[in-house]
């Protein structure tokens, strides 16, 4: 609300853009994390092939299953952040599943160019931070968020709007962002490794319209392959 020599004038701003949710987690987590950052790595099940990362060592966990207890609580605290941004409750609540769960083990020079993910949430954890990349930060001269930054892409690049998010990240940071929305990471330059693990979050209620649709589908060719079955 704003006066002018006696007058009120009442105005709201209009949400706009995706909702992308900034959360810590906790130290616990973060060492169960890196305790199965380790085991992938030594496992060497390699998730390059899925990643538009230029990144030499992404590994898929293991067993994504032990980790979907505390994931979920973060999911939770998302539903309640789009209810709040968007001014509406579901009308029918997701129900998630975590499709993929892969550890970055990321070096000088390495980085992820502008792209976006194909399920229906995405996440990703910084684990560790080594404080070189943090001194590079405070270093840089310019107006994105500097080397090791994360950026989240949308709109059409109007001055005027706010078409773009750069963020510094810190360990145990966590966000949780639409799967659809183009984000990249940038480069540092300290020969040092930094650690994230990321993820993608199916809606299990998309999943099961699809198994109705391809059930019915099975059961139409049934009939016309069988046209006289049952009479």
């Amino acid at each position: 609300m704003a006066k002018d020599k006696g007058t009120e004038v009442k105005y709201q701003v209009l949400q706009w853009g995706p909702c992308i949710v900034h959360l810590k987690i906790s130290e616990d987590f973060q060492k169960k994390l890196l305790k199965g950052a380790a085991e992938a790595r030594k496992q060497k099940k390699d998730f390059r092939p899925h990643l538009a990362g230029i990144i030499k060592e992404e590994y898929s966990y293991q067993d994504r299953k032990e980790y979907v207890s505390e994931i979920a609580q973060f999911l939770t605290v998302y539903d309640a952040a789009y209810e709040k941004w968007k001014n509406e409750k579901y009308k029918v609540k997701p129900e998630y599943i975590l499709n993929s769960l892969w550890v970055n083990f990321m070096k000088k020079g390495e980085y992820n160019p502008p792209h976006d993910h194909s399920d229906f949430l995405s996440f990703v954890v910084f684990l560790k931070v080594p404080e070189e990349i943090t001194k590079e930060q405070e270093e840089y001269k310019g107006n994105s968020a500097g080397p090791g930054s994360l950026t989240f892409l949308y709109g059409e690049g109007n001055r005027q709007s706010i078409t773009y998010q750069s963020i510094t990240p810190k360990e145990r940071d966590i966000f949780i962002f639409p799967a659809w929305i183009k984000h990249y990471v940038a480069p540092f330059y300290s020969d040092v490794t930094r650690i994230s693990v990321s993820g993608n979050i199916m809606d299990s209620v998309k999943i099961s319209q699809v198994r109705i649709a391809n059930e019915l589908a099975a059961k139409q060719a049934d009939k016309l392959e069988n046209p006289h079955e049952g009479k």
